[in-house]
């Protein structure tokens, strides 16, 4: 029996915009659209590739450095191709870039050779990027004078990271190809002038940094108290020395502005 196929009503120009854009992002398999000039078509494509690998490297310097430029250009090469970006925005192609390596690339064969924290580093050096542009909504904060007694929080530029690899200290003269035993925490920051930082943690500091990321509205609590029910948890028998200890990191933490007094 045949199909009753329906025929395509969809507007010439909209095809030849389908099998334009089919064109730049994988030539290989993909024809050229018969009423565009080959050479006006291949000028297209290098240029939108070149823009948009250049961006990318500017964003992820690390990660292209310690690729040979043959595996940068296929990675790329590969996103460009593959991936169906979310946003039409160009200047959002950065997570865009994540989400593919967090997805496609990490289930596809193209992976096999890749470094096994590229996933991990890509995160890590766009987090930098989110920091820096990241709104800062901080601006009914008031002063931290007393921070035993007063509700403290994540600042909305800063960022707690754990990852399996120490990420920030990837270079192309270190290359871990096995996990470490022990995890890698850091913080991303912006501070008051304005500068991004990276600071490394600990796991119990990590932990404090997630318990004030969820301390806000009606939920936050004086960081005295937090501090108390940490000690409850741990079954220290000196609740003092977590309370003293946990308030001399939180000073460092306020001091970088990485936690604020933010009234609601």
């Amino acid at each position: 029996m045949k199909k009753n196929l329906q025929p395509d009503n969809t507007p010439s120009f909209i095809r030849t915009q389908h099998k334009f854009t089919q064109y730049i992002r994988n030539p290989q398999s993909a024809p050229a659209p018969d009423d565009i000039e080959e050479r006006r078509m291949n000028m297209y494509r290098d240029l939108l590739f070149a823009n948009l690998s250049n961006m990318l490297g500017d964003n992820f310097p690390v990660l292209k450095k310690i690729l040979c430029e043959e595996s940068w250009i296929e990675l790329i090469r590969d996103f460009f191709s593959r991936h169906h970006s979310n946003s039409p925005y160009f200047s959002e192609m950065s997570q865009e870039f994540i989400a593919f390596c967090q997805s496609e690339r990490c289930d596809s064969p193209e992976s096999k050779n890749d470094f096994p924290f590229l996933v991990e580093l890509a995160h890590y050096e766009w987090t930098e990027l989110v920091t820096a542009i990241a709104e800062d909504d901080d601006i009914s904060q008031v002063a931290i004078a007393d921070p035993l007694n007063q509700t403290l929080t994540l600042a909305s530029t800063a960022m707690p990271l754990g990852y399996t690899y120490p990420v920030h200290k990837i270079s192309p003269d270190f290359l871990p190809t096995e996990e470490p035993e022990q995890p890698t925490f850091l913080v991303v920051y912006r501070d008051t002038k304005d500068q991004v930082g990276f600071l490394e943690t600990n796991p119990t500091s990590h932990q404090l940094l997630l318990l004030f990321t969820e301390n806000t509205g009606n939920k936050a609590i004086k960081t005295i108290n937090l501090l108390k029910d940490i000690a409850k948890q741990m079954n220290h028998p000196n609740p003092d020395t977590v309370i003293q200890g946990g308030l001399e990191i939180i000073k460092d933490f306020i001091k970088r502005g990485i936690l604020v007094h933010r009234v609601n």
